[in-house]
């Protein structure tokens, strides 16, 4: 039996004009009489419609395309870029400029770090000691993320939903939303698909289906496998670098403000540097010891690090031992014998 749809557009093809209160079909939402050939305007007042005919029936499908598609959706999951953070992978983004400032920073803050730590240590500290600056760099890293990944989303929804009945002829005005055929045309269409018992709904799920080739959909994961071709990199450095400048302005004043010879501090840091950095075992030469450098206070310039001993590239023991000054290290640890001597004496006058 032939639908109230098809029997509804036979008579406007014969003329007969009608109250558009009175249209038997929720999706013809006007008709233009013009002259022989009466136009049909189709609209979609609800996405779930749209979908339906494309084929998206999927419920995660469905939730994606209204989330993102029809407004500008800012509301990401920060936790997303807090984690990001957290793992390290923020700061493996950086450029040589921005690495350069971190390793200023840690210079002043967790020398060990700066030379022996991993970048989901040095992010961990880093949210730690400077708190409100992390906060604001992950804010920023993440919004200007988003963006790029939401544009990103709305164009590979429109592309694979637009215009999905150019081929015959109906013709799209708004994407996903108004479309235009003429009464003609759809009474065509209606007897090539030997649909006259649908609406218009079930009609044009038909014509999708047969001239379209294309299965819409899978959108679920669009927020975490999409990525624009005009993402601004150097913008995204120099917002990051702004952040840093922050931590490091912020890193100067308390070492001036709780050391009172940070040039002694950076002399020392220096030196380890040089050397090889903390946490590792260093060979020096020809002194037939090695040393492991493991900490240096901003505070009170004391270094402390571990003297391992050897006789003949023999191990005979080690000692735990401190400086707050480049001219004690030095004797330490290239003229290990005048140290013996010095600490001999001073054992005999104590």
């Amino acid at each position: 039996m032939a639908s109230e749809t098809y029997e509804f557009l036979k008579k406007v093809a014969k003329g007969e004009e009608f109250s558009r209160w009175s249209y038997p079909d929720k999706l013809i939402d006007y008709i233009r009489y013009d002259g022989k050939s009466p136009k049909v305007t189709i609209v979609f007042e609800k996405d779930e419609d749209f979908l339906k005919v494309l084929m998206v029936e999927d419920d995660d499908d469905i939730w994606v395309y209204k989330r993102f598609h029809n407004y500008y959706d800012s509301d990401y999951d920060s936790y997303r870029y807090q984690d990001d953070w957290n793992e390290g992978y923020i700061i493996d983004t950086f450029n040589e400029e921005n690495k350069q400032k971190l390793r200023e920073i840690l210079q002043l803050t967790n020398p060990k770090l700066n030379t022996n730590g991993r970048d989901f240590e040095i992010a961990r500290f880093l949210d730690k000691k400077f708190e409100s600056e992390v906060d604001d760099l992950i804010s920023d890293y993440g919004d200007m993320n988003w963006d790029c990944i939401l544009r990103e989303i709305q164009k590979t929804l429109k592309d694979e939903t637009n215009n999905p009945f150019g081929k015959i002829g109906i013709v799209q005005k708004v994407h996903g939303y108004k479309f235009e055929a003429s009464v003609k045309l759809l009474l065509t269409l209606y007897k090539i698909m030997e649909a006259e018992d649908d609406d218009l709904m079930g009609l044009l799920r038909k014509l999708y289906e047969r001239f379209n080739g294309f299965t819409a959909g899978q959108w679920y994961e669009l927020e975490y496998n999409s990525w624009c071709d005009d993402y601004d990199k150097e913008e995204e450095q120099s917002t990051i670098g702004q952040h840093l400048d922050k931590m490091l302005e912020i890193a100067k004043e308390e070492l001036e403000e709780e050391n009172s010879n940070p040039e002694e501090y950076n002399k020392l840091y220096n030196a380890v540097a040089k050397l090889g950095g903390f946490g590792k075992r260093i060979s020096i030469p020809e002194k037939n010891i090695k040393v492991v450098f493991d900490n240096l206070s901003s505070e009170t310039n004391k270094l402390i690090f571990r003297i391992y001993k050897y006789k003949f590239e023999n191990y005979v023991g080690e000692e735990i031992r401190s400086v707050d000054n480049l001219e004690d290290l030095n004797v330490q640890l290239y003229h290990p014998e005048l140290f013996e001597s010095i600490r001999n004496i001073l054992k005999k006058l104590l």
